[in-house]
């Protein structure tokens, strides 16, 4: 389980990947081996069987049938250790009855997991997508960090190696999102992939000439800064910014062009809607996403990686400011604050 120190190195030991059998299920068990195996870490395979809204048998062929549907499960789960076996991962499978996000909360707890991995469907809407519930929940409530795999992930058919592509850690300065830091780097060194900074800056500053050419350099120094705070021993990390007035599509924009095999995000431990990552964005980038996508999330108070007698407060917020739609409007402060 990850320490409470927000200094240390995270550890990445045991990971858990939660499962309905479906397609993107599937996909995400894909990625959780071949996480597995570069990580050195050891697996647990859960699989709820949630039936609390069905009404209880009034038969004994309903309840035969149930019990029939239990026991394919567990089939399922059997099948799911042997393939991990035959990957050389060792694996544990958990079939546990009751309501899907307290049973993945209460295991990743009693588990001890470092990382939890789930799965998304191709879904069309904001309205629609699963994070409104299961999935969303244990982003936001999870002790551990959460690896999203979604629609757009492409993995290679038999393979169980990710691409050579760097892992992004994406940041709008704020406390919250910095303390993500932490894990992308920690994942960068275990996996010898290189580390990518990214912040994204309004489109009108892209057309800005001047002292709007100033700013990108502004911004790799406040990157280059939270890299050098974040605790961790590392190789320096590339310091980028792209321009974009769609926060989400730039993010994923980037990581398409950089190949990139894995996003790191960091979110409020509040509802994602109600988070410092502004609305939808968080979601649009998990289910756009050419990679996996990691999400941390921080309670109040969290201050992310940065020593106490340094904030970057101007530039939480102050690069720009997003509407509920997720566009951009540029501040005219840009400056790092020392105390």
């Amino acid at each position: 389980m990850q320490n409470s120190d927000h200094h240390s190195s995270p550890t990445f030991d045991r990971l858990l990947i939660a499962t309905d059998f479906s397609i993107a299920s599937q996909a995400a068990f894909r990625t959780a081996l071949e996480t597995c195996l570069e990580l050195r870490a050891s697996l647990v395979v859960l699989h709820v069987f949630d039936y609390a809204n069905v009404v209880p048998p009034e038969t004994g062929g309903q309840m035969l049938e149930l019990q029939s549907l239990a026991d394919r499960c567990r089939s399922s789960l059997e099948d799911l250790r042997r393939q991990a076996a035959d990957a050389g991962v060792l694996c544990e499978t958990v079939l546990e009855n009751g309501i899907a996000e307290q049973s993945i909360l209460d295991t990743i707890a009693a588990r001890k997991v470092d990382l939890a991995i789930l799965g998304t469907s191709a879904l069309h809407g904001f309205e629609r997508l699963v994070f409104g519930s299961t999935a969303e929940s244990v982003l936001r409530k999870a002790t551990c960090p959460v690896m999203t795999v979604g629609p757009q992930v492409v993995h290679p058919v038999g393979a169980f190696s990710t691409p050579q592509g760097p892992i992004i850690f994406a940041t709008d300065f704020h406390d919250v999102t910095i303390g993500a830091i932490r894990y992308a780097a920690q994942i960068s060194r275990l996996t010898a992939a290189p580390l990518h900074c990214l912040h994204v800056l309004p489109r009108t500053l892209e057309a800005t000439r001047g002292e709007g050419q100033i700013v990108p350099g502004i911004m790799s120094e406040a990157l280059k800064q939270v890299a050098s705070e974040s605790g961790l021993v590392m190789n320096p990390p590339i310091c980028a910014t792209t321009y974009g007035s769609e926060v989400s599509n730039a993010v994923v924009d980037y990581a398409k062009k950089q190949h990139a095999r894995l996003i790191v995000l960091g979110v409020r431990q509040a509802s994602l809607l109600a988070s410092r990552l502004p609305e939808h964005i968080a979601y649009r980038i998990i289910t756009e996403a050419p990679c996996p996508v990691l999400t941390m999330a921080f309670g109040p108070g969290t201050h992310g990686t940065l020593s106490p007698g340094v904030k970057l407060n101007s530039l939480r917020s102050a690069t720009y400011r997003t509407d509920s739609a997720g566009s951009h409007a540029p501040s005219p402060v840009l400056a790092l604050n020392h105390e």
